[in-house]
């Protein structure tokens, strides 16, 4: 089959990425495809309601900050005790199912008729607070265990229990305890429990911008930047490689979401690196380590960015502009990744009359380019990321209707409201279990104690700090999401962080960096898993080879910690200087040794000086500068003499 034959089939598959989707939904649970129709009637219209209530209330302002919250959580409870299943075996929609959907919407009910003598009694809570308090966590903890995971439950459950168990902790971590009135109050009716920061992060910013990402998608964005980032890449070494990195990075710009990055261009991208010579597991590994980046590539950084912004008092905008340059500099370390590889393999280019023109390709892209840059504008002028999300959403509704391809049916307006819904769900629960873990972590001062810890462990040294909270982030984001991992050590781990001269917003970035890289990091790689099971590789190869392709992430949150003029914070020209030439130097010998090959195949000893050169020239102190640098340089000069050599043609 010829290559442009081969691209034509991949374009026209327009269902591989509901399969692959659809089948990592059935592996979580999600039962939707199972149920009968009359309950997919009530699903389709209960998602309707919601989005089209989130889109009233974005526009024409938003009711009291407990009802709106309260609303918002009702819903995503409601469809995740539909669509989910309690156990395996439960493929219809249950008694216990129905009973669970019904209790949430009771407690929306007693909130609305409630509410105004429950301002009134502020901290002083009777019997039916306690009650329907008590009922919000179990129901929350419950369908965190159907739709999030188990891991996230254990971390609650075991901030609970510190919580009730505090005089019976070690002094350095106890508390004088509270009870289940005390418990659940706080979790109720203050804004320092599951209706915190959080979910008033999901009432307000993350569902407009899964808004935003579902009608790109509609009116199909997704095909055509990876037509886009194929005609820019294509000519190259490993084109199809760097196509997926690419496309990665535009659509991360906007979905936020790492697993449907990976099933939106893997479905093209990953058949189309094997056809031209790249291993399936090397496939998978490459798009599950670009996809991941785009919970840190602005505009659109997913969840955890908006809480950030919250929970810091920085603007979203400030952020986004903080995190361009790590973003970029950890797309480079990708890019040369994937460009080393090609070149040690000797891969095959893309004949250029299979390639689609830039020209006529940025043409085709312009009605989904326009809705972008709004919003960018937008965010830039002032206006707060929920109005800039709605108004460039409402933009792409009109613009598509500029172009062919991305024309708006009605169908495909129907089908994103809906998918904003359903999209929203498991983030929706993942932040009201983590407004759990804050309300704890709030009620008996967890999080100074942890920080001082910390600070203790690490002997008040900022590098040994960075390392410790690195291990924890990677550990906890193992298990749980990147948002409720954030959530969890932007409470305990960054003010320790901050307390030796990091910038707020470094610090927070940091955290957020190790939880986005270990969605590739084994054995818990959910990213490389669905990579995988596109390319049809083994599971934990390819989770392996991401590991290795992103590895500049783990270089990256060290280098903006010490050098805050990447985040163009305290810029100076000699710190932005020297901080761009030691990250550039330090992704380009992280690649290189990684992938193990420079100028020629690097021997072991080679790579492992590389490394530990990359590692001197962390710290910002001369000598280590002038050492890392000297053994970098000599292994390099080195490499070069020795493939010279070996290679006169090359000379």
């Amino acid at each position: 089959m010829a290559l442009a034959d081969f691209l034509d089939k991949l374009r026209s598959k327009d269902k591989i990425v509901d399969v692959d989707m659809a089948e990592l939904e059935v592996e979580s649970g999600n039962r939707l495809e199972q149920l009968p129709k009359w309950v997919k009637k009530i699903v389709a219209l209960l998602a309707l309601v919601w989005t089209i209530f989130q889109i009233y209330t974005g526009f024409f302002g938003l009711y009291p900050a407990l009802i709106q919250r309260t609303a918002t959580l009702n819903f995503g409870l409601v469809l995740c005790f539909i669509c989910f299943k309690c156990k395996k075996s439960d493929r219809e929609v249950k008694f216990y199912d129905w009973v669970l959907v019904l209790l949430s919407f009771s407690i929306l009910a007693y909130i609305i008729v409630t509410f105004g003598t429950l301002i009134k009694r502020g901290g002083a809570p009777n019997n039916l607070d306690v009650f329907f308090g008590t009922t919000l966590i179990l129901l929350v903890i419950e369908a965190t265990r159907r739709c999030v995971g188990l891991p996230l439950v254990i971390v609650v459950l075991a901030f609970l229990l510190y919580a009730f168990a505090g005089p019976y902790m070690p002094s350095v971590i106890g508390h004088r305890g509270y009870g289940i009135g005390r418990v659940s109050s706080q979790m109720f009716l203050t804004g320092e429990g599951i209706f915190g920061t959080p979910m008033a992060v999901m009432t307000t910013f993350v569902f407009a911008f899964v808004l935003f990402g579902c009608f790109l998608e509609a009116t199909g964005g997704a095909k055509l930047f990876i037509d886009l980032a194929f005609a820019i890449t294509g000519r190259f070494a490993g084109g199809p490689a760097k196509t997926a990195v690419v496309a990665s990075g535009l659509l991360g710009t906007i979905s936020g979401s790492s697993l449907a990055n990976v099933v939106t261009t893997g479905s093209f991208t990953i058949p189309l690196m094997k056809k031209c010579g790249y291993r399936g597991s090397f496939a998978g590994g490459v798009e599950a380590s670009a996809s991941s980046a785009g919970q840190i590539m602005p505009p659109v950084m997913g969840a955890a960015a908006f809480i950030m912004a919250e929970m810091t008092g920085i603007s979203y905008l400030e952020i986004c502009v903080a995190a361009t340059i790590p973003a970029i500099l950890y797309y480079i370390s990708v890019f040369l990744s994937v460009d080393l590889e090609a070149r040690r393999t000797h891969l095959k280019t893309v004949p250029k009359d299979e390639v689609p023109p830039l020209w006529g390709t940025l043409k085709r892209c312009i009605p989904l380019l326009f809705p972008i840059v709004t919003l960018i504008a937008l965010l830039v002028v002032g206006y707060t990321p929920l109005k800039a999300a709605l108004y460039a959403t409402a933009i792409m509704v009109v613009s598509s209707f500029f172009g062919k391809e991305t024309m708006l049916t009605w169908r495909g307006f129907y089908e994103a409201l809906t998918k904003s819904a359903h999209n929203s769900v498991s983030v929706c629960v993942a932040c009201a279990v983590c407004g759990i873990v804050t309300g704890v972590i709030t009620l008996t001062g967890l999080g100074l104690k942890l920080s001082d810890l910390i600070l203790r462990a690490s002997g008040g040294d900022m590098l040994n700090t960075l390392l410790l909270t690195m291990v924890a982030s990677i550990i906890l984001g193992m298990g749980l999401p990147t948002t409720a991992k954030y959530i969890v050590l932007a409470a305990i781990a960054a003010p320790a962080i901050v307390k030796l001269g990091v910038p707020v917003v470094g610090a927070h970035l940091f955290i957020l960096y190790f939880g986005v890289i270990a969605e590739v990091t084994p054995p818990v790689a959910l990213t490389s898993y669905a990579g995988a099971a596109i390319a049809k590789a083994p599971g934990v190869e390819t989770a392996l080879q991401g590991l290795k392709i992103s590895i500049g992430a783990f270089f990256i949150p060290f280098m903006f910690c010490y050098y805050p003029s990447l985040l163009l914070l305290d810029t100076t020209l000699t710190g932005m200087i020297m901080g761009l030439f030691s990250s550039f130097v330090g992704v380009i010998c992280l690649s290189a040794a990684s992938i193990g090959y420079f100028f020629g195949s690097l021997t072991i000893w080679q790579r492992l000086l590389m490394f530990f050169g990359t590692a001197m020239v962390i710290h910002p102190a001369l000598a280590t500068d002038v050492i890392g640098a000297a053994i970098i340089l000599a292994t390099v000069v080195f490499q070069k003499y020795r493939c010279s050599k070996n290679n006169p043609m090359r000379r």
